[in-house]
């Protein structure tokens, strides 16, 4: 791939070397038309476009699909290559555009299904639901059949786009549910690590939450290495390359506030990107007005509010995928054998086209009853194993639940339309102007026979098998806690009184903790305070890491300022922190250091993937600790030797990086820096420059305003607040609203990266809700 892309972009620069003018100004038409109006199809009656100083669209209409249908538009004149791309991910046929090097990742798409499961979700959805699709994919493929000049992208890679087809919608749909599950993984690593150590030490690197850990409703009781690899490729290509990566939310009753009404904050961290993952815009039909962010591929507005009600989301994370090892006939390799008997396996023939071949692939995307062989991908896979999924049954009418909400005056009508949600499991919390706060966690939670779905199970028989899934009302939730507050971050969501099992993994608690803390630390919180909490940058793992890194003995002056810096420090990752730096370099060499020498390399980096905290906690805990010894060195380490190894490995790291000079004149932005790559380009070192943008940052992985740093690519941030909103209760104008990079997706327009330093200082959009607040700078009428 980077070859043809090299080439194609070698003829592209010379054109415009040779023809400068006339090849900017070719490009420049790419750019969509806002001032005018245009004659389109499908349209029911005229639909105006307002848009704002931020690129920012506010969509009128005298009815609801046309309102739909505007945002179809829109999002195809703004972000038109990434719905292009992301199509083509979740479909399996990048290799039509991008040849040989994503042939693997077409492979897997096409045996996981998820374009056949959103061809089965578009035939579950209600008549009513599927106006609304038809509504959107009409506005999208209105404006193809305006023959725009198309962004550079497509130039590049020498294509155009077929108009889009509702599955187009829903499979975007399937793939965010990919994005934000992805247990599967962590099962064949746990498999990994198990099978590596044995039982007694694997499970010290896997600790339950811990018992004073923040829960989200405390009250609530009672009443495989080359496979998971595949699927890391698929999820960077989603903007995500790791799990775990986090999210916050969290609402106030009017009790607790200056405002006397609720306050709804929202959060959700996801991969780093550019164009964002998100798209601003304000819907306005007959019945639906609603505001807040939108995901470019699909109609609606997962995360803001309407005239009555506020509502935020974030990922819940529930283990609902479960890996089967299946028993091959071994007189009939598509035979598996169930309870005793040999049933065949379902096989789809797929026809995968490669740019650069004169013929397609041929792939038989093979499945058991518990779902594809996913096993087949790779030819490393010494054990057939099948992936039964949520997201991939029949009957998904999440879409739906999406709409309904959207319509939703009071917590009843919210209710009701959460129980169309099958997943990806959300944290939703939700407040109303009659000053009620809330929460639930919807979707579908299998429960199983026996086991947690912790490692790859028996699939032979039904001792494992799914029985059924949590009954709605029985899901987690809460109206207007005693507490006058509710928190998400990722975190244990009920204690383990709660009748069902939800997931094995959680977040840690910190960030969780810290939010409740600064809600607890006023009486009445304005505004202005929620977003500072979004702003906040004090690890609370770092306070909690400090006292045993300062038991670490120094042998030259750089090693004891370094610990000087950071007995003085107050463990906040600020951007122009010498101790934040120190700390942060100190803790990344330190990892692996205790993991590597017992799991090696590569299955010790899976592992730190997705780190977990408490271990590490428990395991400085004990100065002599197994895991603080070098098992490849002859001597016997304890944790403080391991801890000075890990300190002159991170001095000498940021020393080559930032000087050897006073440690005091170091700064965490200095090596912080949180990029926003685009996909495909940036893997092309002439196009990254061009396309992709990077900002100085400060934060870590459990900060609010949250920004881990990668082992991969030392000290990068690629996981972010990837959309920030306050809903203002006692006045929806006065509602802030922020993502990450800009509006547009085309790299020639002026909002394709104007959001990234006001995003970075934690700063906000002033979209109104009220049409005679908005302050228009263009208008582009849609006429029937």
């Amino acid at each position: 791939m980077r070859r043809v892309l090299l080439t194609i972009l070698g003829i592209i620069l010379a054109l415009l070397i040779l023809v400068p003018a006339g090849g900017y100004l070719f490009l420049r038409r790419s750019l969509p038309q806002v001032n005018a109006t245009i004659t389109v199809p499908g349209l029911q009656g005229p639909v105006e476009i307002v848009r704002d100083a931020d690129g920012v669209p506010y969509i009128y209409a005298n009815n609801d699909l046309d309102a739909i249908f505007g945002q179809g538009y829109v999002h195809a004149q703004d972000r038109l290559w990434q719905m292009e791309f992301q199509r083509r991910v979740g479909a399996g046929r990048l290799s039509e555009v991008l040849g040989e090097s994503t042939v693997d990742t077409d492979k897997f798409l096409r045996t996981l299904g998820t374009y056949r499961a959103a061809q089965q979700a578009w035939e579950a959805l209600s008549p009513e639901a599927q106006q609304v699709v038809n509504a959107y994919v009409g506005g999208v493929n209105a404006y193809l059949a305006g023959n725009p000049t198309l962004p550079i992208e497509f130039t590049i890679l020498g294509f155009t786009p077929a108009p889009w087809q509702p599955a187009d919608v829903l499979v975007w749909a399937k793939m965010m549910a990919w994005n934000l599950g992805g247990d599967y993984e962590s099962e064949l690593v746990r498999a990994q690590i198990y099978q590596a150590l044995g039982p007694e030490r694997a499970s010290q690197l896997f600790p339950a939450y811990p018992t004073d850990g923040t829960l989200i409703l405390p009250n609530l009781g009672q009443g495989a290495g080359a496979l998971a690899h595949l699927s890391t490729d698929v999820r960077a290509m989603l903007g995500a390359e790791a799990l775990n990566i986090g999210s916050n939310n969290w609402v106030v009753g009017g009790s607790r506030t200056t405002t006397g009404k609720p306050l709804l904050a929202n959060d959700p961290h996801l991969g780093a990107q550019i164009p964002s993952i998100w798209y601003l815009a304000s819907i306005q039909g007959n019945r639906l007005h609603a505001i807040g962010a939108t995901l470019p591929g699909m109609p609606g507005i997962p995360s803001g509010h309407n005239d009555r009600i506020a509502w935020g989301v974030t990922n819940l994370g529930p283990d609902v995928q479960d890996l089967y090892m299946e028993r091959v006939n071994p007189a009939n390799p598509n035979e598996v054998e169930v309870n005793g008997a040999w049933q065949p396996l379902t096989i789809i023939s797929e026809t995968i086209q490669v740019k650069g071949r004169k013929e397609p692939i041929t792939w038989a995307a093979r499945a058991s009853r518990h779902g594809p062989l996913i096993s087949d991908v790779t030819s490393d896979a010494t054990t057939t194993l099948a992936l039964r999924w949520t997201s991939l049954d029949a009957g998904d009418t999440t879409l739906e639940a999406f709409m309904q909400v959207m319509y939703a005056g009071n917590w009843d009508e919210f209710r009701t339309a959460l129980r169309a949600y099958v997943g990806p499991s959300q944290n939703f919390v939700y407040a109303d102007v009659d000053g009620n706060i809330g929460y639930y966690g919807p979707g579908r939670i299998p429960i199983r026979a026996q086991g947690n779905g912790f490692m790859p199970a028996p699939g032979w028989n039904d001792e494992y098998a799914w029985t059924g899934f949590i009954p709605f009302d029985e899901l987690p939730h809460d109206f207007n806690p005693a507490s006058g507050f509710i928190v998400t971050a990722n975190n244990k969501v009920v204690p383990d009184a709660y009748p069902y099992f939800l997931a094995t993994d959680w977040a840690p608690p910190y960030r969780a903790t810290r939010i409740v803390q600064m809600i607890e630390a006023k009486a009445k919180l304005s505004p202005d305070d929620i977003a500072a909490m979004h702003a906040d940058q004090l690890s609370l793992q770092a306070l909690e890491l400090l006292p045993f890194f300062l038991q670490t003995p120094t042998q030259t002056p750089q090693e004891a300022q370094a610990l000087d810096l950071l007995k003085n420090w107050d463990g906040v990752m600020r951007q122009d922190s010498a101790a934040a730096a120190i700390y942060a370099a100190w803790l990344l060499h330190l990892q692996p250091a205790l993991v590597q020498d017992d799991l090696g390399k590569t299955l010790g980096a899976d592992y730190l993937s997705s780190f977990h905290p408490t271990y590490l906690l428990q395991t400085l805990g004990q100065a002599n600790s197994p895991w603080c010894d070098n098992v490849l060195t002859p001597g016997n380490e304890d944790c403080r030797t391991t801890q000075h190894v890990a300190l002159q490995a991170a001095l000498k790291d940021l020393t080559e990086r930032m000087g050897s000079d006073d440690l005091k004149n170091w700064r965490w932005d200095k090596i912080h820096f949180t990029e926003f790559p685009h996909n495909p380009f940036d893997q092309v070192s002439a196009l990254k420059n061009i396309f992709s943008r990077q900002i100085p940052n400060g934060g870590d992985g459990s900060t609010v305003n949250v920004a881990p740093f990668r082992a991969s690519k030392p000290y990068a941030q690629r996981h972010v607040p990837s959309y920030r909103h306050i809903s203002d209760l006692s006045d929806w104008n006065s509602s802030r609203f922020m993502h990450t990079t800009g509006q547009s997706g085309n790299v020639l327009s002026s909002h394709y990266d104007d959001l990234i330093a006001r995003w970075q200082k934690v700063e906000y959009l002033p979209m109104r809700f009220d049409r005679d607040q908005v302050k228009a700078v263009s208008t582009l009428r849609l006429q029937p």
